[in-house]
């Protein structure tokens, strides 16, 4: 019998760019299609995306893509790689689905048609048997996947915790997750983020105080932000503002596109003639305005930002209003969003977040007796933590072994391992190439190291540009040397050391009269030249960049 094999081409041990590969023989079963966040060092990069090369000539045994629920970092990568993936079927809950195709409709030449997958009825794709089941999360209709396979049934706990009183009023489906574990569960990958937490996890529905107790005491604009997917958290910042007589405007799209769908699936009910045009909200008495604004995580272009900066053609951050920061910070946005905090302070607003106010978020991820609760009802024979740093991993590791199962029993996978799955044994295989793609712009995978290398050298040390005049036929022979400098040294006051530079450039190409035969060698040259002369005088190493202009 083959061995099922399992794939993280967002890589084992991180929190965003979810994506899963499940490979039995002839059969391919992808699950969720997320992005990740750059890091500081990333300069100019807006988002990663896994890299599906893996797939590359295999993309005829792809069944079927399949998304547990609508967050970014299990869905936003969909535009990018659904046209590789041409012809694959794509399945999600239902307001997953519709979220996705709304998204998706911003895009030409992708496919939009996202298939409903009802939890509870099983989908048969090749040699894999695919049931979802509800859970909950800081979105609604999301839900966890139970795999059957020939090699055994796995959970695929993706983001999940256990509220009992959801602001949406569903449940989890803990007799379909408990069922599975009766007919057995070979392999539980689950969610680890909130290992390192005791207890369990609040309910969403406990932030209903929070945005009473905010609302009360502002004699300005009320404005909350958070991540943009997060619809029952909106719901109840709409809420407040309705108890309390205020209108309500939406400032960024993402928003107004995730709150318009759940309005019209019926996830989101509000009273006709609630919400108002940022532009009529502009006439409105400030204590009689709500703003659900973009940008929690301090995105640059964002709604939040654009206001932080004076720049939103729709509203003006004012002393009085209030700004409640209803999230946590995203892995590598930490400083983004405390410098977005520090501007919008500095406008007189008063910034309510997480560092000085306690209840300001719940998080979707279950915490230590959720995961274990996890644990005790499918009951699976190995464990895979996922979706969490690989600290979080070790945690969770931790609390799996105080409910009796043996280190054996509980893979911590490298980055880029697979794990390898058959009825008798769990256990970790080789290594595959794994990275992610990095999205600058309109270029998707155009930047990699070598480039960002480059921006750390001009963002570090500048840049000295060297426009050389040289003799057609005889390149050893410079009329003249033209250097420029940015973000190097400022040109005016450093004259003496330019004009020395130029000099040395002279001197040194000079002694090589009849020994440079090409452009190629005296750019060589010039850069190595001025390189070390730099070094030497300032301890700097701009970037050289030398224009040779034949006369």
């Amino acid at each position: 019998m083959e061995n099922l094999k399992i794939i993280s081409l967002g890589g084992f041990g991180k929190v965003t760019s979810n994506m899963f590969v499940y490979e039995y023989g002839d059969d391919i079963l992808l699950v969720d299609c997320g992005i990740g966040f750059p890091t500081e060092d990333m300069l100019g990069v807006d988002l990663l995306i896994p890299d599906i090369s893996y797939l590359k000539n295999k993309l005829n045994r792809v069944r079927a893509l399949v998304l547990t629920h609508g967050h970014e970092d299990h869905t936003g990568a969909l535009p990018y790689i659904l046209p590789q993936l041409k012809g694959v079927p794509v399945y999600a809950s239902k307001l997953t689905a519709h979220l996705v195709m709304e998204k998706l409709a911003e895009y030409e030449g992708i496919p939009k048609q996202v298939n409903i997958l009802v939890p509870g009825q099983s989908l048969t794709l090749g040699k894999f048997t695919v049931e979802s089941a509800r859970i909950s999360h800081s979105i609604p209709d999301a839900t966890n996947l139970i795999i059957k396979t020939p090699a055994g049934t796995v959970y695929h706990g993706s983001d999940f915790k256990f509220d009992f009183s959801p602001v949406d009023g569903v449940l989890p489906d803990i007799g379909r997750i408990a069922a599975a574990g009766n007919s057995g569960i070979h392999l539980l990958l689950s969610d680890c983020l909130g290992s390192e937490r005791k207890g369990h996890t609040p309910s969403e529905k406990t932030l209903e105080e929070m945005f009473e107790r905010e609302i009360n005491h502002c004699p300005g604009k009320f404005i909350v932000t958070t991540m943009g997917s997060n619809i029952s958290r909106f719901r109840q910042a709409i809420d407040a503002a309705i108890r309390h007589g205020r209108r309500v405007a939406i400032l960024g799209r993402s928003i107004g596109r995730n709150l318009n769908v759940a309005q019209n699936l019926g996830y989101l009910k509000v009273p006709k003639g609630v919400f108002v045009d940022p532009k009529q909200a502009r006439k409105l008495p400030a204590q009689n305005l709500c703003l659900l604004v973009a940008g929690s995580q301090g995105q640059t272009g964002s709604a939040m930002e654009r206001l932080a900066a004076g720049e939103h053609q729709d509203a003006v951050i004012k002393p009085g209003d209030k700004i409640v920061f209803s999230s946590d910070y995203i892995p590598g946005t930490e400083s983004a969003t405390q410098s977005l905090i520090d501007s919008l302070s500095k406008l007189g607003a008063t910034v309510v977040y997480s560092n000085i106010t306690d209840n300001l978020h719940v998080s979707g991820h279950g915490s230590q007796q959720d995961l274990l609760l996890m644990i005790a009802l499918t009951r699976p024979k190995y464990l895979v933590p996922i979706g969490g740093t690989y600290r979080h991993m070790v945690q969770y590791s931790r609390l799996a072994q105080s409910m009796g199962y043996q280190e054996a029993q509980i893979l911590l996978p490298e980055y880029n391992q697979t794990i390898e799955v058959t009825p008798d044994l769990v256990k970790a295989g080789p290594v595959v190439d794994v990275k992610n793609i990095m999205v600058d712009g309109l270029g998707v995978g155009d930047v990699g190291h070598v480039v960002l290398r480059d921006r750390r050298v001009l963002a570090e040390e500048g840049v000295v540009v060297a426009v050389i005049q040289a003799k057609q036929n005889q390149l050893s022979r410079i009329e003249n040397v033209d250097l420029i400098s940015r973000g190097f040294v400022f040109n005016k006051e450093n004259t003496n050391l330019l004009a020395e530079a130029g000099a040395l450039v002279k001197q040194t190409v000079l002694r090589r009269l009849g020994h440079i035969d090409s452009e190629r060698r005296l750019r060589e040259l010039i850069s190595d030249t001025l390189e070390r002369f730099f070094f030497d005088r300032t301890g700097r190493r701009p970037m050289i960049l030398p224009v040779v202009v034949e006369v």
